[in-house]
């Protein structure tokens, strides 16, 4: 085909003899040859016969156009070429600044013709040849001006490698540590390298500029709570399955609080039964969490699952004995009242316009709080007991109290293989359900922080993995979509945004007494760890992160994000030789 370019089979007409350029090809009975013996200017010539060539050819305006097409533009590029002349240069103002270009070969069609387009694009780029200088016979004698610009330029010797006290450019300027020679130096042990390079990904996540995302629709909340149900039985079905049966009759996406499931002790795999008849949505929802402890709130156009309303709302007065930590030094006393105010709950507190007060009473902390916070103050005390290798004083278990961070108690979960082949664009929801089944792993969706980022469970993703860690294959299923996971208690991974992981800052302890050993004072320490990680989150330029130093257990007391804290973890353990 002249306009494709495809083969095409093509049936002679009646009465058609080849000509004689067919080749080797002959027929006594004047078969016409097969395709492929046909020459390539003889298919022009199939058609009606008869007639001189230009009448042919005129019958193809096809043929007549693109010929004068070309002609004309070979002639246009002729006569440019003609008139500019061999020896003409472009006029240079300055010669020392213009770089040497480098003569562009024509481009060529696949008939080896150079197109009017390429010719044209070739023109501005010939090399730009300099006329040779006159040779100074006495170069001695003859110092003048003319004679130096007649001298050809000196050879470009290589840039000098930088001196020692100077700083070369790096593209990590803003989370590079500052050198010693930027601030006063207080231990000779300090040096600039004094953290190891992190190599892993920023702890703050960037949400990708372009991402799937499908919000999900408008639901009129209260009507569809209100529906009801003819009947509804469950027997000892796991908890997660029952909400998700309730959520997908009510069409609401239900959230379940992950860090209210973990410090309750519930887990999606909790079985609850379930017998009613005509109740209504809401009525299930709520009966289903009640046998676990929980209680169901709306908020926002969101159904979620969370602790019971005295839990969270009521205020309730609580004595700390906490004289084994501090004595009957009030000093210590009223320093760790503060330390609670700002690692606890920060926006609980009455300073920070919230509802709770810690007051220090005789060895004791009288603290005033919903029950959501004094778990939170009571998990605080007895780490801060075990960093300071003291008897615990709750009757809890002690694991619950080690100094392990959520990322290591989760380790075995997200070490676990998984082989999966989602080649097609599928549900989120779907691959997660998939990933918790064959993993017998509990991932719960923050559905709630989700729709804040106008998408939801129904985006779609594909995923091929094979025999890939769990946490590996969340990373590589979520990053695509702007979204991210987290860690709670060890036992449950909660999918949630980048936004809604920043506004959960979680509470760490670090013991630092290798570092100290090696004469690193722990302020210079805590300013380099602000320095890397996630520079623009702490406290003292505006953020809700925190730092903090306890000298009887040689430990820094962190509130962050947790991909924070990975970073922070992996930086600190590595401490500096000797």
């Amino acid at each position: 085909c002249p306009r494709c370019e495809s083969m095409v089979q093509i049936t002679p007409p009646e009465g058609w003899r080849p000509a004689s350029a067919a080749g080797e090809w002959s027929a006594a009975d004047g078969t016409p040859p097969p395709l492929d013996r046909v020459a390539a200017s003889q298919l022009l010539e199939l058609g009606p016969t008869g007639g001189s060539l230009l009448e042919k050819l005129l019958a193809r305006p096809w043929l007549v156009g693109g010929t004068a097409l070309l002609t004309l533009a070979i002639a246009i590029a002729g006569v440019r070429w003609l008139l500019r002349g061999p020896g003409d240069a472009l006029p240079v103002a300055n010669k020392d600044r213009v770089p040497a270009v480098a003569a562009a070969s024509p481009e060529k069609s696949r008939s080896g013709v150079i197109s009017p387009a390429a010719k044209l694009r070739a023109e501005p780029k010939p090399p730009v040849k300099e006329p040779a200088a006159p040779a100074v016979k006495n170069p001695v004698k003859d110092k003048d001006a003319d004679a130096a610009k007649q001298s050809p330029a000196p050879p470009v010797q290589p840039a000098p490698s930088l001196a020692i006290n100077q700083k070369p450019q790096s593209t990590h300027a803003k989370t590079e540590l500052p050198t010693a020679a930027s601030r006063p130096i207080e231990s000779k042990a300090i040096e600039p390298d004094l953290l190891p390079p992190d190599e892993t990904p920023p702890a703050k996540v960037v949400r990708p500029a372009e991402v799937k995302k499908a919000a999900s629709p408008r639901v009129d909340l209260t009507a569809r709570l209100a529906d009801r149900l003819p009947a509804i039985e469950l027997n000892d079905a796991p908890l997660g399955a029952a909400l998700n049966l309730l959520g997908s009759l009510s069409t609401a996406p239900i959230t379940v609080n992950a860090d209210a499931m973990c410090q309750l002790g519930v887990t999606p795999q909790d079985p609850i039964s379930l017998k009613l008849d005509g109740a209504t949505l809401g009525e299930a929802l709520e009966a289903a969490a009640t046998q676990r402890g929980m209680s169901v709130v709306t908020d926002g156009g969101q159904v979620l699952v969370t602790w019971p309303a005295e839990y969270r709302d009521s205020l309730k007065k609580v004595r700390y004995t906490v004289s084994d930590m501090t004595g009957d030094d009030k000093a210590a006393l009223a320093d760790l009242a503060a330390v609670i105010r700002k690692l606890v709950s920060p926006e609980s507190w009455q300073t920070a316009g919230g509802r709770g007060t810690i007051e220090p009473d005789s060895g004791a902390l009288v603290v005033v709080q919903t029950g959501e916070v004094h778990q939170q103050v009571l998990v605080f005390c007895e780490r801060l007991r075990v960093a300071r290798r003291l008897p615990l004083r709750s009757r809890e278990k002690a694991e619950h109290f080690a100094l392990t961070t959520q990322t290591d108690r989760a380790h075995d979960i997200l070490d676990r293989p998984v082989t999966a082949n989602f080649h097609e664009p599928t549900p989120l929801a779907r691959i997660v359900a998939f990933l918790s089944e064959t993993t017998g792993s509990a991932i719960l969706i923050d559905r709630a922080a989700l729709a804040a980022a106008e998408t939801s469970d129904r985006v779609e993703a594909s995923l091929t993995v094979q025999k890939r860690g769990l946490g590996e294959t969340l990373t590589e299923l979520l990053q695509p979509l702007g979204l991210v996971y987290r860690t709670v208690g060890g036992s449950l991974i909660q999918i949630t945004t980048p936004e809604a992981l920043d506004e959960r800052p979680e509470l760490e302890f670090y013991p630092i007494k290798p570092w100290l050993d090696r004469g690193v004072l722990p302020e210079r320490l805590a300013e380099r760890l602000k320095s890397r990680v996630a520079p623009s989150t702490w406290s003292d330029v505006g953020g809700q992160a925190e730092i903090c130093y306890d000298a009887p257990s040689h430990c820094f007391l962190v509130l962050q994000s947790q991909l924070a804290q990975a970073a922070i973890e992996r930086l600190l353990a590595s401490p500096p030789k000797k």
